[in-house]
């Protein structure tokens, strides 16, 4: 058995997904401004080269560390970061499906879809039959595989042309975040997250703007009372937020800070319906570039982690 900690957290697969989900927001800038499909090619490009490196880093680690893929799997809070693995294949697919590579896409997509399923089948089911979950449990990565697996799969089967099975997994992804929605605030106005979990508050970001970039897929790009109303919470969940990161930052930059790219890609993404079919046109502008400085920023200090030699977990 190895005692090595794994060079590669499965949370680092947040990187592709925000860089995927952000180039497909640019792919919708095409009507817009064409430059915009060199663009979301480069981050596809980008996307695609963590999510192939990540893949297989993690399918040797479920060979080689395997007493460590199966602490993970019953851990009850990192349990839910694999959930990253099928969010971050689906994104790429739906990439490749732009490309024209529909059926590499299709099966990406309809794989992922599977597994995701799969896996919360497996995972959150077992919470069901009395497996012990403590209210140290509570935290934002519980969203990944109850909320945005769903989310993306809707939007993923609306690229298929799948509209009506997307509703269901939308469906399902919009309820499963309402019901833990109040648990997961209530917990974090009694007691902190562990110091090392503390940027995985970002996630909370994603819910409200992954749904909205979900429902519009769905509904064709009209921008109606649904979408205003998520856009609504999740630029209050976004002040939010920013109140906070300061104290996020004592410590410099950290690969953790990823976790807020999935809700900004996709905050970027709806921003462009906004942007076309509302009134609200200087705010979509203003929400699309803030996204891109953000995650632009994401790479940056990614990269300079690279160089420095600190971006693999020793």
């Amino acid at each position: 058995m190895r005692t090595a900690t794994f060079l590669m957290p499965t949370a680092y697969f947040s990187i592709p997904v925000g860089v995927a989900a952000l180039a497909l927001a640019w792919f919708h800038v095409l009507p817009l401004w064409q430059g915009a499909e060199t663009v979301g090619t480069v981050l596809g490009g980008i996307a695609i080269a963590f999510w192939t490196l990540f893949l297989s880093l993690y399918i040797y680690k479920l060979f080689a560390f395997r007493e460590q893929v199966k602490e993970e799997f019953y851990c009850p809070i990192r349990f839910s970061f694999p959930a990253l693995i099928f969010i971050s294949t689906m994104l790429v697919g739906d990439i490749l499906y732009h490309w024209e590579w529909h059926l590499l896409g299709k099966i990406l997509i309809c794989g992922s879809i599977t597994g995701q399923l799969f896996y919360a089948f497996i995972r959150i089911g077992s919470l069901w039959s009395g497996e012990h979950f403590s209210q140290d449990a509570v935290q934002p990565p519980f969203y990944l595989p109850a909320v945005a697996s769903n989310f993306t799969s809707a939007s993923s089967l609306v690229i298929l042309g799948q509209t009506d099975l997307a509703y269901l997994f939308f469906g399902a992804g919009l309820l499963a975040w309402l019901m833990f929605e109040p648990i997961l605030l209530q917990r974090l106005r009694t007691q902190p997250l562990p110091a090392t979990n503390r940027a995985t508050i970002g996630i909370v970001l994603a819910p409200a703007f992954v749904g909205s970039s979900a429902y519009l897929s769905l509904n064709g790009g009209e921008v109606d009372l649904l979408v205003k109303l998520l856009w609504g919470y999740g630029l209050l969940q976004l002040l939010f937020l920013l109140r906070i990161v300061p104290s996020l930052l004592k410590n410099g930059f950290s690969i953790g800070f990823w976790a807020f790219s999935f809700g900004l890609a996709s905050m970027a993404n709806s921003a462009i319906a906004l942007y076309q079919h509302s009134q609200l046109t200087h705010l979509a502008m203003i929400a699309f570039g803030f996204a891109n400085i953000i995650i632009a920023s994401l790479l940056f200090g990614t990269g300079i982690k690279m160089i420095k030699k600190q971006f693999w977990v020793k």
